[in-house]
């Protein structure tokens, strides 16, 4: 998808995007960012090049496609380049068993949806609903948040 854009095009479209954002969403200050399907590189062979750098410069925080089941952990993780995890087509088992495997050891999980019930990629309502219900039940094991406002917890907490 990136494959044809340079820095200079990326940078352009993140800000105009910014821009129009604080437009409609005036009050809402920081935001995180979401690599589009996971990309975080721009250009082919030699030009390949990684925007994470201009990412960083820009956003408190940003979510890519994870490859670590255990997701991130606050002490070691890049707040620009996270792991997540591609919630489309999983069950509820298997979303539940993603948020188990995060609290013994305080590491931090990042799910990522496009679409509920709809799209390519989807997740069933029921099975999101059940991942949902589940987290509320045992909320004094796992603190749900926006991305950004884990990524401001840890930052101050340094």
């Amino acid at each position: 998808m990136l494959q044809s854009w340079t820095l200079e095009r990326m940078e352009a479209d993140v800000c105009e995007a910014e821009r129009r954002l604080d437009q409609l969403f005036p009050a809402q200050g920081a935001r995180s960012f979401a690599y589009p399907c996971y990309e975080s590189d721009v250009g082919r062979g030699p030009t390949r090049t990684s925007y994470v750098p201009l990412i960083a410069r820009l956003f408190l925080a940003a979510r890519a496609r994870g490859t670590s089941i255990r997701g991130n952990h606050p002490r070691y993780a890049d707040l620009y380049h996270l792991s997540s995890w591609a919630g489309e087509r999983m069950s509820k088992a298997e979303l539940i068993g993603l948020a188990e495997s995060c609290p013994p050891e305080g590491w931090w999980g990042i799910y990522t949806f496009h679409g509920v019930n709809q799209g390519h990629l989807p997740i069933s309502e029921y099975d999101l609903v059940h991942l949902l219900e589940y987290l509320a039940r045992y909320r004094s094991r796992f603190w749900v948040a926006p991305l950004i406002e884990v990524a401001q917890y840890i930052l101050q907490a340094g």
